[in-house]
C-alpha cells in the first residue's frame, strides 16, 4: 500500500485478492488542478511499482479533474495496454461520470458505478 500527497490531492494504492488475481485498487480523493496536475503526471508512475497491471480506477472521491488530469489518466490506461493488463473506472461522481463519458477512452476500459461493480469483472 502506497500513498503519494499533492496539494490538493492524494492517491493511495492497495492490494487485493479478487478471485485469483491479485489487483491493485488506485484510489483519488480530492481535485486535480492547475495547481497540482503537472506534478501528479511527473510522478504518476509510482502506481506501478509493485508491478501489478490489473488496476481498478476508484474516482468516487475525486471531486474534480482538468484535462492534464484527464491525459494522466490516460498515460496509466496506456501503460497498463503495454503490460497486457486490464484497468478498469469504478465509482464516479455525477460530475466525474459526465467528464469520463466525454473522454473517448480506449473501449477496452469499462466504467461501473461502485467499486463492488469494477472487482466483479475480475473474478
Amino acid at each position: 500500500m502506497a500513498k503519494t500527497e499533492f496539494e490538493g490531492l492524494y492517491i493511495e494504492t492497495k492490494k487485493d485478492s479478487v478471485g485469483d488475481k491479485e489487483v491493485l485498487i488506485v484510489i483519488m480523493n480530492g481535485k486535480v488542478t492547475n495547481t497540482n496536475a503537472f506534478e501528479i503526471s511527473r510522478k504518476i508512475n509510482f502506481v506501478f511499482d509493485e508491478g501489478i497491471y490489473e488496476i481498478i480506477l476508484d474516482l468516487s472521491s475525486l471531486e474534480y479533474i482538468n484535462s492534464v488530469g484527464v491525459a494522466t489518466l490516460l498515460t496509466l490506461i496506456k501503460t497498463v495496454d503495454q503490460h497486457n493488463g486490464k484497468i478498469v473506472i469504478g465509482g464516479l461522481n455525477h460530475f466525474l461520470e459526465n467528464v469520463i463519458r466525454l473522454m473517448e477512452l480506449p473501449k477496452k476500459v469499462s466504467i461501473y458505478h461502485t467499486l463492488d461493480e469494477a472487482k466483479a469483472v475480475f473474478k
